[in-house]
């Protein structure tokens, strides 16, 4: 199960992320869209994906979904019955790794959605 992790003041940074993509007009956000949600089926039903090509380990528990230049950082719930994973966030790739802020930004969500 893939859901979006919540801040304690209830934001949802991978939803937002996601929808921005879904409502602009942009003809490659929509492929990104849809390479995206090919990515989260796959490893919903699966649990894994092609590493490192569509998956990657980041830092401290933190992984990325990738999916062309769309990343999407996430992480396990501890004690979770049905092996959910928490998406924290989303962003373009820019460069050739990811950058520090935006792993950084992706503990401080799990670590606000796991207090909540």
């Amino acid at each position: 199960m893939i859901e979006a992790a919540r801040t304690r003041a209830g934001e949802c940074r991978a939803d937002d992320f996601l929808r921005r993509l879904e409502e602009s007009r942009q003809p490659k956000d929509a492929a990104r869209l849809a390479d995206v949600l090919i990515r989260m089926e796959r490893y919903a039903v699966t649990g894994s994906l092609a590493v490192p090509r569509e998956l990657n380990n980041l830092r401290d528990g933190i992984r990325e979904i990738k999916a062309g230049d769309v990343r999407l950082p996430f992480f396990e719930v501890p004690g979770s019955a049905a092996d959910a994973v928490r998406l924290t966030s989303g962003f373009i790739k820019q460069s050739w790794r990811a950058p520090r802020k935006y792993i950084d930004e992706a503990i401080w969500v799990r670590t606000e959605d796991l207090a909540s």
